[in-house]
């Protein structure tokens, strides 16, 4: 006779998935390169760059942690459907200050990217940007 430790084993999954934190590039790097894009526009038609690029700084930081928040929240609510110890993933644990970290570095990664190749090449998108503001100014 077979004998399984697992409750699950013998039937397969059963629809029951463990969710390691998984952190996806697309979402720090989208918001990174929209603040960025966002922050560059406002610095060359204003010409206020410090303060400029610290409030696109903060905004970015402010909602990579909401988005930590959520996250966390999703893990929170993901683990509270395991009814046994045993179907626990021990890799789906989540350490804050890491995932929160790694966030802001794809973020700072991304932004910062966008923001100097925006310095360099970017006359063709503020042009785009002047001609959209002229259009819509009445």
């Amino acid at each position: 006779m077979t004998t399984f430790t697992d409750e699950n084993s013998a039937l397969g999954d059963l629809g029951s998935t463990n969710h390691p934190a998984t952190l996806g590039l697309g979402i720090p790097a989208g918001v990174g390169t929209v603040i960025a894009t966002i922050t560059y526009l406002i610095c060359r038609d204003s010409g206020a760059q410090l303060i400029t690029i610290s409030v696109g700084m903060v905004a970015g930081i402010v909602f990579m942690s909401l988005c930590f928040v959520s996250e966390l929240e999703r893990q929170m609510l993901v683990e509270s459907y395991e009814t046994c110890v045993s179907q626990q993933d021990p890799t789906s644990s989540i350490n804050g200050s890491n995932l929160w970290l790694k966030l802001q570095c794809l973020f700072l990664a991304s932004s910062v990217l966008v923001f100097f190749g925006l310095v360099i090449f970017g006359d063709p998108v503020f042009q785009l940007y002047l001609e959209t503001k002229e259009a819509y100014s009445f």
